[in-house]
């Protein structure tokens, strides 16, 4: 049954992946943008859809009306309204198989086309399991799950509910269509986008199927892309389908003097924008790229406005509940007596790298740091050591045309704001398809040339590179593929996986939803009683300066409604006096208590501890 239902969830996002390519072809084709059909147009009528959809989402969420019922009228809407697209996926779907065809037939082909698709099988069931991402249950499917049919509300309690941005609202689709697997999947749906994007990116570039498919099995074989679009719960990977979008489309503008594709492009860098505040370095590199090809302010302030519905959402609503469009990190200049010191000082850490230097040597080392440093650098070196193996070879990519230069130049802005904002490496996933596809140019051309010392190097680091991508991707996927296939019940996954969930399990059983409870955990979506998070690293509301008093901090309790308070096994530093004189007082009575085992640093040393785990009741308001 578990398989059986896997399998179904999967089939509902291949069908939002029809719908979003027939719909999509009829806006390219109502745009006179078509072009001569397969793999590449079918990815830039998915990204146009998409981009529609997360606009049409947040006019739904902010109206209230993201539920079952208003989707799938809205889904079906598209699909009448697509009748001649639909027509046309055939004629897409013949044309990516004639591509097929006509590449040389040979067992290398056979076995880069196999292992791709094994890949992409492996990646698929992982997506099914369930959520275990860590920051994944803290807010990314947390604030879309208590957001499903309601009016968009700011969550004061969970800060990093305002990082929240338009990919987010696919995981709320697939809530609102009935299951989080189904928001699982669509991550997934762009982790396969993405990787098809390197395989159209490289082939343009090298004009070599062979080429192109080693690039999208070394793209896929990354850790930092399977975890992404298999397990994490993240939406970034979408950033990076989108990212290679934005350089095809101003390609195609280039190539075929049809200006316009210059505002689709932006199209594209807004959805980039529009889902992480990072993610405005794209649309700005785009305006420049526009202005350097065109030489016309005209149509580079067309290209940038063409941007702002699909990416400047997110930060109006911002604006509507906090004044800062990008809140927190504004605030303090704008607001200085709105501020939280102690939550703005944990999310400044928590958003910069151990090991940032925003001196001039650090920021140029950084490109070689968060390979050989990644535990320092936001688990830099999950993207593998291949692009940096294969780095000198890149200059061998700038051939005559604009397409290796437009792709380089987004690289390098994406790379550079990185490195002097914040260093974390992971935020480089938007990048780091156009990174393989230009390395992996340099590597064709040096065949070309017959450079046998290299042929030989970059042979060996390949070979070694897809056998420990093959074992590593193995060794993750048999954590995660049990319960997929029903060899495993879900419970016993989600104790031995999901790190907080025997505390979450706990308090479902023992409040039954008899009143709000405040955690001092992170992972909060597998609570199901309302529920407030009391860390005051991650909740604006929970101000040491400002409630750190017992008769304050009970006073705080009241106004919002908290019955129940979790202690496991301590209070938060800041406020442990003042809980601890609640308790000595009565004002706090212990009623429920349980050991249980929890992960302790990270998840993927499976290393474990023992914990006491005490819900109090909070004494009522007089």
């Amino acid at each position: 049954m578990a398989l059986i239902a896997a399998v179904a969830n999967l089939f509902k996002v291949a069908i939002l992946a029809w719908l979003a390519i027939a719909c999509g072809t009829r806006m390219l084709k109502r745009l006179g943008l078509s072009t001569d059909g397969g793999l590449e147009e079918a990815l830039y009528a998915a990204g146009l859809f998409i981009a529609a959809l997360e606009v049409a989402l947040f006019v739904m969420a902010s109206l209230g009306w993201l539920r079952q019922a208003v989707v799938l009228a809205m889904l079906g809407g598209a699909a009448l309204l697509s009748w001649e697209g639909w027509l046309q996926l055939p004629k897409l779907c013949r044309a990516f198989v004639g591509q097929l065809r006509t590449a040389e037939p040979s067992r290398l082909m056979f076995a880069l086309f196999t292992l791709v698709l094994v890949c992409l099988a492996i990646d698929a069931l992982m997506a099914m399991a369930p959520l275990t991402g860590s920051d994944a249950m803290h807010y990314h499917f947390t604030v879309p799950m208590l957001g499903v049919g309601k009016r968009l509300e700011p969550i004061f309690w969970l800060a990093n509910s305002f990082l929240v941005g338009q990919g987010h609202l696919l995981i709320a689709l697939g809530m609102a269509l009935g299951s989080d697997r189904i928001s699982l999947g669509l991550i997934y749906l762009g982790g396969v986008l993405t990787a098809a994007s390197v395989y159209v990116l490289t082939r343009k570039l090298v004009s070599s199927e062979r080429w192109a498919w080693v690039a999208t099995l070394a793209f896929l074989l990354t850790p930092m892309v399977y975890w992404q679009m298999s397990t994490s719960g993240s939406p970034d990977i979408w950033m990076a389908f989108y990212t290679t979008l934005v350089v095809l489309a101003a390609a195609r503008g280039v190539e075929s003097g049809r200006r316009h594709w210059w505002s689709v492009a932006g199209i594209f860098a807004g959805a980039v924008a529009g889902a992480k505040y990072t993610g405005w370095v794209v649309p700005l590199a785009l305006l420049a790229c526009c202005f350097l090809a065109l030489r016309s302010w005209k149509w580079t302030a067309l290209c940038g406005l063409w941007s702002l519905p699909t990416g400047i959402l997110p930060l109006v609503r911002n604006v509507s509940w906090t004044g800062d469009p990008f809140f927190p990190f504004l605030t303090h200049w704008l607001y200085p007596a709105r501020v939280n010191a102690y939550a703005f000082r944990a999310m400044i850490a928590d958003t910069h790298a151990g090991g940032f230097d925003h001196s001039l040597a650090g920021v140029i080392s950084y490109p070689f740091a968060l390979a050989l440093r990644g535990n320092t650098f936001g688990v830099g070196h999950y993207f593998g050591p291949l692009v940096l193996a294969f780095a000198p070879l890149i200059i061998l990519s700038f051939r005559r045309g604009f397409l290796p230069w437009a792709a380089a130049g987004m690289w390098a802005a994406v790379l550079l704001s990185n490195a002097v904002t914040c260093q974390m490496a992971r935020f480089l996933l938007p990048a780091f398809p156009l990174a393989v596809a230009l390395v992996f140019t340099g590597v064709a051309e040096s065949f070309r040339r017959r450079w046998r010392i290299v042929q030989v190097g970059c042979w060996g680091t390949l070979l070694l590179f897809v056998l420990f991508g093959l074992g590593s991707e193995a060794l993750y996927a048999k954590d995660f593929l049990p319960v997929v296939l029903g060899l495993e019940k879900q419970e016993a996954f989600l104790e031995r996986m999901a790190p907080d969930y025997p505390a979450a399990a706990f308090i479902n059983r023992s409040l039954d939803g008899r009143g709000k409870v405040m955690v001092f955990f992170r992972h909060l979506y597998y609570i199901k009683p309302p529920f407030i998070e009391g860390r005051p690293e991650n909740s604006w509301l929970m101000d040491p300066d400002r409630i750190a008093e017992p008769q304050k901090l009970l006073d705080f309790l009241h106004r919002e409604h908290v019955r129940w308070v979790v202690k496991s096994p301590d209070y938060p530093e800041a406020f442990a006096a003042a809980f601890q004189a609640l308790e000595d007082e009565g004002k706090l009575r212990p009623v429920y208590s349980t050991d249980i085992s929890t992960f302790t640093g990270f998840r993927i040393y499976g290393q474990r501890v023992q914990n006491r785990l005490v819900i109090l009741e909070v004494a009522s308001a007089a």
